[in-house]
């Protein structure tokens, strides 16, 4: 993936407009439109300038793979969905023991009624 595509989809992510990042960096809409679209050759200083814009750095941008996010955003989901269904089967098992206990309760009363009657 060539630069220009790794910055628009950093830019993506972070919700920022090309008019904003371009105004950031003290740039025109259209000169900052050509980096994205890779019609020109971006200097290390101002793919310094656009990191700090997109709150990263150089590394991220190079490196950038969208994939990668996508997948750990997914994994991330999953673990969520996971921790979400965990807590749903501890808080049934709560149900199910609060229940028996209210039962065993019961019985247990109705026990002690037949016994105080037949006391009588």
């Amino acid at each position: 993936m060539s630069v220009g595509k790794k910055i628009k989809q950093l830019r993506e992510l972070r919700n920022f407009t090309q008019t904003y990042v371009a105004k950031e960096l003290g740039m025109s809409l259209g000169g900052y439109s050509k980096i994205e679209r890779d019609e020109t050759d971006v200097t290390i200083t101002k793919l310094n300038s656009i990191a700090k814009v997109l709150e990263t750095d150089i590394s991220t941008i190079l490196n950038f793979d969208s994939k990668q996010v996508f997948n750990q955003y997914n994994n991330q989901a999953a673990t969520a969905n996971g921790i979400v269904q965990n807590q749903q089967i501890i808080a049934d098992q709560n149900i199910k023991d609060f229940f028996s206990k209210l039962n065993e309760d019961i019985t247990s009363l109705k026990n002690e009624i037949a016994f105080l009657k037949k006391k009588k």
